[in-house]
């Protein structure tokens, strides 16, 4: 069988006390292989605001609500009559995953979301090794549903399939109905399984089938799941891991063992039963107490519809529940397991091998560097065969490659599974770029009509647009770059300008000078101030990893100019920004240098970019620069009440040094030193508790150069 089983996991749900087919996830299970009934920590509990969206829904669709009660009276009464004469036959159940995300890590791997549905089979097919925890009470009537779920293998179209799509849309961070209209495939042939990064505030929710039989119901049908409560790696965890099993049991009509009640732990929920035989009546837990008896009897904490954290097993009669409600017209889900709907859905069938796929850890590289490659085809891969363009082979799912030679290469791999085989060739995949690719002092105003080669474009939101040289403006010439960020809708877009590889090994500090144009939306400073970023980074390893060295943000340093009610375009030089960024850190003097400005839109407005230019400065450059400019002082703490710190540094020694507090009229307060200094770091303690309070002017010359910083005194 080519299906997945595996794993474990649950959440809480709630529901209304009134409203039999409202369900709602909300808290968490704990999914322990060991015997201990842990209790998961606080910041793994997360509540629920299904009821509202049930009820929104319901607002919103005149007659939805009469017509689900009489669709849950229609289905109680099946399941209460429902003899299942087939035992023993297997219900497979297709399920497509929809990955709702925006780039972030809500975007999780192929692997969790298999991770997540063999969580399901492991529980529903009673094959979870924490079965042994059940007490003893229970052990006789912990069932094997005989139900399992498959990854469907074709979509609706008939075409060959992985069963997960990925959806970029910032509604994964609301997590409602909404995000169903996204995408939906039939629900008469797939359980729809939406991975979200918010589930409206819960864990996960899912509706009875009774809530969703007619017509007007059937766009909500299916599962929503945050990320981090599927499966049980990757974002997720043990403790979060049974969310699925949880929610596929509400999608198959099971009530929590106290009912419909929206508080366990209620003394009236004794009052309220879950129309299942063999679950005691409870009030609910939410602690996993083994001899908790609410209503009279021993509870069935271990129940996966509880909120006990500690869930082990469905019963025998849920078990019948859910395949009365299998076996059912209600909400069409006794045609997602016909042998036709099985065959369309490609779950019946030995694993389809129909499109090799693959990706790398990185795509630009320097000489000597090495990527690792990772084989995402599909499906029942049993052999590999890689080529990477320069001559290198290999035979292996997940291999490194080491490119020892500059240039752009294609890669190709071809995959197997004993019988058939196909592949993929990925033109100018890898780019290696070979030492010192770009000289120094660079400079670039860009007026060329592209950009050069020195320079590497991408767009991680993937939206089509980003840095493209314009004609509209410019600081320096007729050209500059621009993104056109005023017609941007996708919040936290990013797009990115990177540098090719520089030889920074003999410098003693990197200079980076640039200028920008920016300005809010709207016409004042207090209407529609976006927290727009200009950031640049810098990698000492050809840009395996990045560090910030500078933000511009949209509220504070980043813009130039007033705000605008209309597409920003800076008018004449006044409208533009500055910047000289100085990096000293040895850890950036490599061969290996590059540098990279990112924008990151939070939806404001045009900025554009101009005069880049890229300096290394050796220790005779610092010297003479030092000498021309005096030396940089720091005092701390600033304003004062008590002493304060003055601090600065030399890299050269000097032969007159002053150190000297005036008050603002001129009047001599302190001489701190007169005399010679070496180079190095240096502190001077100022009494400034003994000055009255006021502005004064710490003084510090060297060789005649005057450096000076006002010191406030409260």
């Amino acid at each position: 069988m080519w299906y997945f089983a595996g794993p474990s996991f649950e959440t809480m749900v709630t529901q209304t006390l009134w409203l039999p087919f409202a369900v709602c996830s909300a808290f968490l299970f704990l999914a322990s292989a060991s015997n201990a009934q842990d209790t998961p920590p606080p910041e793994d509990i997360r509540y629920c605001g299904q009821w509202m969206m049930e009820e929104a829904f319901f607002n919103a669709h005149p007659g939805a609500r009469e017509a689900a009660q009489e669709a849950d009276q229609r289905l109680e009464e099946e399941s209460q009559a429902f003899e299942d004469i087939n035992r023993d036959e297997l219900i497979v159940i297709p399920v497509v995953f929809h990955v709702i995300h925006y780039n972030g890590p809500e975007n999780i791997s192929d692997d969790q979301v298999y991770s997540g549905i063999e969580v399901m089979n492991r529980d529903f097919r009673k094959l979870n090794p924490d079965t042994a925890d059940v007490i003893t009470e229970f052990e006789d009537i912990a069932a094997d549903s005989e139900i399992e779920f498959r990854l469907a293998q074709i979509d609706p179209d008939g075409n060959c399939h992985t069963g997960i799509n990925r959806i970029v849309s910032p509604l994964t961070y609301i997590g409602d109905g909404d995000v169903k209209d996204l995408i939906q495939w039939p629900r008469n042939s797939y359980l729809n399984i939406w991975v979200v990064e918010d589930a409206n505030g819960a864990a996960g929710y899912s509706l009875y089938p009774s809530s969703v039989d007619g017509w007007m119901g059937a766009g909500n049908d299916g599962i929503v799941v945050a990320h981090d409560y599927t499966g049980n790696i990757g974002t997720s965890n043990n403790y979060r891991s049974r969310t699925l099993t949880h929610e596929a049991g509400h999608w198959m009509n099971l009530r929590h063992p106290w009912g419909n009640s929206n508080s366990p732990g209620d003394s009236e929920n004794c009052e309220i039963d879950d129309n299942v035989d063999d679950t005691p009546l409870t009030s609910g837990w939410t602690a996993c107490n083994l001899d908790g008896e609410t209503c009279g009897s021993l509870d069935n904490v271990q129940n996966y519809m509880d909120y006990s954290y500690c869930g082990r097993m469905f019963t025998e009669g849920q078990r019948l529940r859910m395949r009365a409600a299998m076996n059912s017209s209600t909400a069409q889900r006794n045609q997602l397991w016909t042998p036709e709907n099985l065959e369309e859905t490609g779950v019946d069938q030995a694993p389809i091998l129909c499109e090799a796929r693959f990706t790398a850890s990185r795509q630009t590289v320097c000489v000597g560097d090495s990527i690792q490659f990772f084989d995402s085809s599909y499906h029942g891969v049993t052999g590999w065969s890689w080529n990477f363009g320069d001559g290198g082979t290999s035979d292996e799912e997940t291999p490194w490659h080491v490119f020892d030679q500059a240039g752009i290469f294609d890669v190709t791999l071809t995959v197997s599974n004993g019988s058939n085989e196909v592949s993929l060739t990925e033109p100018a995949y890898i780019q290696v770029l070979e030492a010192g690719a770009m000289e120094t002092p660079f400079e670039d105003s860009f007026e060329a009509a592209e950009l050069s080669d020195d320079w590497f474009m991408v767009d991680v939101s993937n939206d089509g647009d980003g840095w493209e040289v314009v004609t509209a403006a410019a600081y320096t010439g007729d050209r500059s770059l621009r993104i056109h960020n005023w017609s941007n809708a996708i919040e936290y877009n990013r797009d990115q300008l990177i540098t090719s590889r520089m030889d920074m090994s003999n410098a003693e500090e990197i200079q980076v000078s640039y200028k920008w144009a920016y300005c809010y939306k709207g016409t004042n400073e207090d209407e529609d101030v976006t927290d727009d970023r200009l950031k640049v980074y810098a990698s000492p390893d050809c840009g395996e990893t990045w560090s910030l060295r500078r933000m511009h943000r949209g509220f504070t340093d980043l813009p130039s100019a007033p705000p605008h009610p209309f597409a920003f375009t800076p008018n004449g030089p006044d409208e533009w920004n500055s910047y000289t960024l100085s990096i000293p850190h040895t850890q950036f003097f490599t061969e290996n240098f590059r540098l990279k400005f990112e924008f990151e839109s939070r939806l404001g407005n045009n900025i554009f970019l101009d005069d880049i230019n890229i300096e290394v400065l050796t220790a005779s450059d610092i010297e003479e620069r030092e000498r021309l400019r005096g030396i940089a002082l720091s005092v701390y703490p600033n304003p004062t009440s008590s002493t304060a710190t003055l601090e600065f540094n030399t890299r050269q020694p000097y032969d007159v040094v002053s150190v000297d507090l005036f008050d603002v009229t001129g009047r001599h307060m302190w001489n701190g030193l007169e005399g010679s200094l070496p180079a190095g770091t240096y502190r001077f303690e100022v009494p400034s508790s003994q000055l009255a309070q006021g502005n004064y002017l710490l003084v510090v010359e060297a060789d005649g150069r005057r450096s000076a910083m006002q010191l406030m005194v409260n």
